[in-house]
C-alpha cells in the first residue's frame, strides 16, 4: 500500500467514527471510553513494542527528535504570542489560542499517520519526537500555572504517570537489559495493532463543526500556523542541523501534525475560553486531513 493510499484508509477511518456518531451507532461520549483505552493500553503497548524491539544505538543516535519538537513548538508559540499581542487580546484569550498552536497533536494522531507511511522505522522516530510534545506540555500546564495562580503540582504528577511515558522507559530497560517477554509479547502485539483504528474512529467521534463555526476567525489563525508555518519551520530546522532520510521526513510531518487534544485539559485547569480552544483543535484537526496528504506528497 503506497502513502496515498495509507492516509486514505486514514482519512475513512476518521469519517467512519463521525458518520457512526451522526447516525446515532456511536455517541461522542463514547470517544470518552475510547480515548481512555487508548491512552492507558493501546498507544503504551505500541510504543513499548517499538522501543523494544529497536538497537539501543539507533534510540541513543536519534534524541536529535525531541529537540526539533521542541524548537517548533517554541517558535511557534511567540510567534503566536506576539500576534495576540499586536491584536491587543486579553491574557485568557491569548493563552486559550496559543496552547493549540504550540502543542502538537505528535503522538495521537503522528503515530498512526507515520506507522501507515514510514513502517515501524517511521514510528520509532515519531515516538522521539513525541517525547519532546511531552515535554512542552510539562512545561506549558507549569507556566499557566505561574501565570493564572494554579497548582503546577498536578501538572507534574499528570505527566510523570503518563502511561505512555512509562511505556518509553520500560522499554528502554527491557531492550537494554535484553529481558525476554515469552507470551507476554504476543499480546502487547495484539493490543498495539489495536491503536490506529481506535485512534481514528475516536478522532471522528469527537469532531464538532458546531464548536468551529463560533471561533472561526482564531481557529483559522492557529490553524495556518500549526499546518503550514509548523512544518516549514521544522523543515529549516533539520535542514540547518543537517538531517537526513527519515529523520527528516518525520519531523517534518510530525511538525505538520494538528493541535494536541492535551491543549483542551491545559485550557479547563487553568479557566481559559475551553470553547476557543476546542475550536482550534477541531478546525485544525478536520483541515489536517486535507494538508496532510498534501504534505506527504510534496516531501516524497
Amino acid at each position: 500500500m503506497n502513502s496515498f493510499e495509507t492516509v486514505l484508509s486514514i482519512i475513512l477511518m476518521v469519517l467512519l467514527g463521525y458518520i457512526t456518531k451522526t447516525l446515532g451507532v456511536l455517541s461522542e461520549e463514547d470517544a470518552y471510553s475510547l480515548n481512555r483505552v487508548v491512552v492507558n493500553i493501546a498507544i503504551p503497548s505500541l510504543i513499548f513494542n517499538a522501543i523494544y524491539n529497536s538497537k539501543i544505538s539507533t534510540i541513543t543516535a536519534l534524541l536529535k527528535m525531541p529537540f526539533v519538537s521542541v524548537m517548533v513548538s517554541l517558535l511557534i508559540g511567540v510567534m503566536v504570542f506576539s500576534w495576540t499581542r499586536i491584536a491587543y487580546y486579553n491574557k485568557r484569550r491569548a493563552w486559550s489560542i496559543i496552547l493549540p498552536a504550540a502543542m502538537v497533536n505528535s503522538g495521537f494522531m503522528g503515530y498512526p499517520v507515520v506507522l501507515g507511511v514510514f513502517g515501524d522505522a517511521g514510528l520509532l522516530r515519531a515516538i522521539l519526537y513525541d517525547m519532546g510534545s511531552v515535554f512542552v506540555f510539562l512545561a506549558m500546564g507549569v507556566l499557566l500555572s505561574f501565570i493564572f495562580g494554579n497548582d503546577y503540582r498536578r501538572i507534574l504528577r499528570r505527566t510523570l504517570f503518563f502511561p505512555p511515558l512509562w511505556a518509553l522507559f520500560l522499554g528502554v530497560a527491557f531492550n537494554a537489559l535484553s529481558l525476554p517477554l515469552g507470551l507476554i509479547s504476543h499480546i502487547i502485539d495484539y493490543l498495539s495493532r489495536a491503536a490506529v483504528p481506535l485512534i481514528m474512529i475516536s478522532l471522528g467521534l469527537s469532531l464538532d463543526f458546531k464548536v468551529i463555526r463560533s471561533s472561526l476567525k482564531d481557529a483559522a489563525i492557529v490553524s495556518t500556523f500549526r499546518l503550514l508555518i509548523s512544518p516549514f519551520l521544522a523543515a529549516l530546522i533539520v535542514t540547518l542541523f543537517l538531517f537526513s532520510g527519515l529523520e527528516k521526513s518525520v519531523a517534518i510531518i510530525e511538525a505538520a501534525m494538528p493541535s494536541a487534544m492535551l491543549s483542551m485539559v491545559l485550557s479547563i485547569e487553568n479557566d481559559l475560553d475551553i470553547s476557543l480552544t476546542a475550536a482550534c483543535v477541531f478546525m485544525s484537526t478536520t483541515l489536517s486531513l486535507i494538508s496532510l496528504p498534501l504534505i506527504i506528497g510534496l516531501i516524497g
